[in-house]
């Protein structure tokens, strides 16, 4: 990184605004063709200019312009790194796999790490970022708002910037790159901009009511004073961090969905994207990535951003991480947790919504939520075991991997099958399940948390699941919450009701802990779940018992390198067992087996595939969980 500072004297007019002072500095390699980039102001009657180059080279100063013009610009300064320790360089994505992340150097980008939204507490951003990188986490998140002090013109005048929120950010750029972090400042988020939905529309300085210029939220997107002012902010945001490698992308907008626009007017929702977008890239000398986020379907709304990043709060971990889904572009949970209380996870959550997203079609790990939980827990190892094992099998640098079935087989009776929704509220896109004897159940990752009683019955009217028993077991569904107007939980087994619990009316939304059991015989059924009841119940676990193996197993794979996870259906008790992976090439493969809980290898063996291009292996003992990388060799 190239830092120029240097001095102008009387300058007219508003320092912060680039229409009307847009200072740049002539910069050029020796031999080379100067070229300008944008400098920014930083109090009395000081600007700076950093440009991080590409290559390794001397450059110098040809001049300073403002407005398009020669300025005399006094007491100028320049200071550079070596190029002695070159980095992997800005993170863009790859032209012959356009959903994948890589470095400019070429090498793979894939990140795991979780937000880091404002500070809170004792927990300032700058050593959120230094514990985390001692773990090897490498991406984070962090929100442009007031309460975190992190809002450059929140309360200023019109076209002003705080410059102590500036060298604020100063800072957290620069322990990014300390540590080793990629980040996402988030430039909006939806509370100004929505009065029904963490609203913080009734203390914006814009809102009329306090003086400004807004008669209603939804104007933000198209008031011509609010666009010039937000470009006004944006412009100056690129010239004082846009240099920094460690910033991953910018992200327009955190959960856009819940502004009042989207409701009142969602085609200026996109359009605001897309000009910002446009804005961004045309004065970001550096080309940094651009990403959004929103689960409600805005149309156009992606179509100008390089990343997409959804949002999922859900029951279970691992149906929530494997309902990412596929896109053309890179694809991971910018956000992701219990629903419910965030921060009563014990690292169980975490821990499954990790491994889970790691061994899914997406292009990073699913981006857990509360910093809060990670730091009052000490969870950062629990990420830290992802983040190594990520590093020591290369998943990286691999172009071809996909999700893979495995043939699971365990000593005994088997296990129990556990599975949760993966979706919140919404429409189911199936009611009917196949219960594999590998213990998988496709579909659930989908799956709403809210089964719907006679309020909205067409959402979500049953769910049904073909089983097969080898002895006569149980179908459990754990309870979360119970709707204030009542519900009616009923099992039936080929049709016949088995239980039904009825919860009655009440004074507001419950929780509850309640767990409804049926009986299942022996053989082959369709048991099916349903809310006879007035509204909705929540529900977070559906458990088949005795059923499946005693683990059960994700598989990713490629030509040359496939991944596992295994996780015990209870959680608690220990088995080894034989896990086959299909399609392997004949030869010699090493296998290292991971210890979840330690975050390294425990155990390295070569094993032989014959002819049959089946790869079987013996597991060490699997406690809770367990994972594994297999290289060819």
């Amino acid at each position: 990184m190239i830092e120029i500072s240097f001095e102008l004297l009387a300058l007219p007019g508003n320092p912060f605004d680039f229409t009307e002072n847009d200072v740049r500095v002539m910069l050029c390699e020796v031999k080379g063709k100067p070229f300008p980039v944008p400098a920014f102001y930083d109090g009395g009657t000081t600007w700076r200019v950093r440009f991080t180059h590409r290559k390794a080279g001397i450059y110098g100063v040809e001049g300073v312009t403002r407005n398009g013009k020669p300025i005399v610009a006094a007491k100028l300064k320049m200071r550079g790194d070596s190029p002695d320790a070159p980095k992997p360089g800005f993170v863009g994505r790859d032209p012959k796999n356009p959903a994948r992340l890589i470095h400019q150097d070429g090498s793979g980008y894939y990140p795991v790490g979780h937000n880091v939204a404002w500070r809170s507490g004792t927990l300032d951003i700058v050593d959120a970022f230094a514990k985390m990188g001692a773990v090897g986490e490498n991406w984070a998140r962090v929100w442009m708002c007031h309460w975190g002090e992190t809002n450059l013109d929140w309360g200023q005048k019109y076209g002003q910037l705080s410059l102590p929120i500036a060298r604020r950010w100063d800072a957290i750029v620069a322990s990014a790159e300390k540590n080793k972090i990629y980040f996402q400042p988030t430039l909006q988020h939806h509370g100004p901009y929505s009065s029904s939905v963490n609203s913080n529309w009734g203390e914006n300085p814009w809102n009329k009511a306090n003086g400004g210029f807004l008669s209603a939220p939804e104007e933000f997107f198209t008031h011509p004073q609010a666009i010039a002012l937000t470009k006004l902010k944006y412009r100056y945001i690129l010239a004082r961090y846009g240099h920094s490698p460690n910033i991953l992308a910018w992200e327009l907008f955190n959960e856009v969905e819940w502004c009042d626009a989207v409701k009142k007017n969602p085609a200026s929702v996109a359009a605001w994207h897309k000009e910002m977008a446009g804005f961004l890239r045309r004065h970001d000398v550096h080309a940094h990535l651009i990403t959004t986020s929103s689960d409600r379907e805005i149309p156009g709304l992606y179509d100008a951003v390089d990343i997409v990043q959804p949002h999922r709060y859900a029951p279970d971990a691992l149906s929530a991480a494997l309902s990412i889904g596929t896109a053309p572009k890179p694809i991971f949970y910018g956000e992701i947790g219990p629903s419910g209380d965030l921060n009563a996870d014990d690292g169980t959550f975490l821990r499954d919504v990790l491994w889970g997203s790691v061994l899914s079609s997406s292009s990073g790990a699913a981006q857990y939520w509360s910093w809060e939980n990670i730091d009052a827990r000490n969870l950062y190892p629990v990420l830290g075991s992802a983040a190594g094992f990520v590093r020591a099998s290369g998943l990286g640098k691999k172009t071809d991997l996909a999700p893979l079935a495995v043939d699971v087989k365990t000593p005994g009776a088997g296990g129990s099958v556990s599975v949760g929704p993966g979706g919140n509220w919404g429409t189911a896109a199936q009611t009917r399940f196949v219960v594999g004897a590998d213990g998988s159940v496709p579909g659930t990752e989908k799956m709403p948390s809210f089964l719907q009683g006679d309020g909205h019955r067409e959402m979500f009217p049953f769910a049904e699941f073909e089983v097969e028993f080898a002895e006569p077991g149980t179908f459990s569904v754990r309870l979360n919450q119970i709707s204030k107007a009542g519900g009616a939980v009923k099992i039936s087994v080929d049709g016949a009701v088995a239980t039904e619990k009825v919860f009655p009316a009440s004074g507001g939304d419950r929780p509850t802990q309640e767990t409804v059991t049926a009986q299942v015989p022996a053989g082959k059924h369709v048991v099916r779940l349903e809310n006879s009841g007035p509204d909705w119940v929540v529900f977070s676990q559906l458990v088949f018992a005795p059923y499946g193996p005693a683990f059960r197993v994700l598989g990713k794979a490629g030509k040359d390198l496939a991944l596992l996870y295994l996780k015990s259906a209870d959680g608690k008790s220990g088995t080894t067992g034989t896990v086959t992976i299909p399609g392997r090439a004949p030869g010699r493969w090493e296998v290292t087996w991971w210890d979840v809980q330690l975050g390294k290898p425990v155990k390295t063996e070569r094993v032989a595939v014959k002819a049959d291009r089946k790869l079987i292996l013996s597991t060490p003992l699997v406690s809770e969980a367990l994972a594994a990388f297999i290289r060819r060799v």
